[in-house]
């Protein structure tokens, strides 16, 4: 027994320095998608719960090691006698098996009443009028009352984001409050997906025929709270931790703190989410991004939507009966850009009857560049309006809705910088970005179609990545 001790300790001291070493490497728990690092009152209560699971765990294998330890050790064979004679025989002690039954049930039902109330809480948001729940989860009565409602739908291979009470639609970015909560109604068109996004909500399966449901509300005080480069927990301000997503500040703040790919977050109020239920082909690259935002950042977010996708909004062919004022935008034919095209002016001062779009006189200016416009007419001869909606709702699309697209900080459902270069990539050959996506390999979708021969066009490429990235 000596002998095997001494074994034991030699092999320890000689493990123990790789495990150090492996353990210095998971020091750092507040990487992209951990559920170690909570930012919001559902996901700290399934911290909660897992950690109390931890440390059961840990008691009882200390308890059990404890005693397997202690019985080695007391009743060790002491003398090559004492280990030739054949110890007393029984059959269990009712009293020892009794106890250990009390105690497993006692274990359990310690575990079982905070996982069942985790259950009920992340199903239902508690009652605004219920001033003990809201103080027992030091919750604001405004965070619930004024709770929005996000329609989530799961696509092979992307995410559609419905704000029903404002009447707008996005793809793979949810752009919420900090200070409200956010219900989140989850469903699929086609195969089971699963919404995870691990530091505010946790994890909720998409079934076909089927609606489930889960929310969450963020925790503003850890938003605005971040280590510093020695590991030190520092206040940021507002507009650090939460850049506002509709003039684009988001993505340069993103953009220009990091690499798209590095482990840690950039800003407090980006989360990050992804499909946890194999779906197929490009299931690893069907991500998804949450960005926090302050409530008049979201309102300007939300206003910047609705403008955009009010048909009554979109720009309308100049009218020689009307005037405009400053900054207003019609569409006018543009023999530069081809025979029968148009393209938008915008009035640089007050247009009186009669004073058509003419850049020779001042008055009218271009609103976009050449390359706009013509990646814009490209969009629809390559049929990519079959499949995306712009500057409309176009829930029923079969690709993500487009609308802003050029202030989101991602493409390709969150797997991809979206920026110039990546845009670039992804139009020439989005297989070999993202294996199986739809785009390339969807129905109708073979060598012929005019998609697949951009590889070798840079200039409709280029002219294509000034439209996306121009709407704005």
């Amino acid at each position: 027994m000596k002998k095997l001790l001494t074994k034991i300790f030699s092999l320890s001291v000689k493990i123990l320095p790789v495990l150090l070493i492996a353990v210095s490497g998971c020091s750092r728990i507040d990487h992209k998608q951990s559920a170690l690092d909570p930012k919001g009152l559902v996901s700290q209560n399934q911290y909660d719960i897992f950690m109390l699971s931890v440390w059961i765990t840990i008691f009882l294998f200390c308890a059990v090691g404890g005693c397997l330890l202690y019985v080695l050790w007391k009743y060790r064979a002491k003398s090559p006698e004492e280990a030739m004679e054949v110890p007393a025989q029984s059959h269990g002690n009712s009293k020892v098996e009794i106890s250990l039954i009390l105690a497993s049930t006692v274990i359990l039902v310690i575990l079982a009443i905070p996982t069942l109330q985790g259950v009920v809480l992340m199903n239902r948001l508690p009652d605004p009028n219920d001033s003990q729940a809201l103080e027992k989860y030091d919750l604001n009565k405004s965070a619930i009352e004024d709770a929005i409602t996000v329609n989530v739908t799961g696509k092979r291979f992307f995410w559609v984001f419905e704000y029903p009470q404002f009447g707008i639609v996005t793809a793979n970015e949810l752009v919420f409050p900090a200070s409200k909560a956010v219900r989140v109604n989850l469903r699929t068109e086609d195969v089971i997906h699963s919404f995870w996004l691990p530091k505010l909500a946790g994890k909720m399966d998409l079934m076909p025929g089927q609606e489930n449901f889960l929310w969450f509300v963020a925790d503003q005080n850890k938003i605005l709270t971040k280590k510093d480069s020695e590991g030190k927990t520092i206040k940021v301000s507002l507009n650090e931790a939460m850049p506002s997503v509709y003039d684009g500040q988001m993505r340069e703040r993103i953009f220009a703190k990091q690499k798209f790919t590095d482990e840690f977050e950039a800003v407090g109020g980006l989360f990050y989410g992804q499909c946890a239920e194999y779906c197929g082909n490009s299931h690893a690259y069907m991500s998804f991004r949450a960005l926090a935002q302050s409530d008049d950042d979201f309102d300007s977010w939300v206003k910047s939507f609705q403008n955009a996708q009010n048909p009554n909004k979109q720009p309308s062919e100049y009218n020689p009966e009307k005037e405009y004022s400053k900054g207003s935008v019609v569409s006018f034919p543009d023999n530069s850009l081809g025979e029968s095209n148009s393209r938008e002016y915008r009035a640089a001062v007050k247009i009186n009857k009669g004073q058509a779009p003419n850049l020779t006189k001042k008055g009218w200016e271009k609103a976009h560049s050449d390359d706009y416009e013509m990646g814009k007419q490209l969009f629809a001869s390559l049929q990519c309006v079959q499949c995306h909606a712009i500057n409309r709702t176009g829930l029923g699309s079969k690709g993500p809705n487009l609308t802003l697209f050029g202030i989101r900080t991602s493409l390709a459902a969150g797997w991809m910088r979206n920026d110039e270069e990546n845009l670039s990539q992804w139009l020439k050959n989005s297989n070999e970005v993202k294996f199986g996506n739809l785009m390339w390999n969807g129905e109708g979708v073979d060598d012929d179609h005019p998609l697949r021969n951009l590889e070798d066009d840079d200039v409709k490429v280029n002219q294509l990545v000034a439209y996306l990235l121009g709407l704005k």
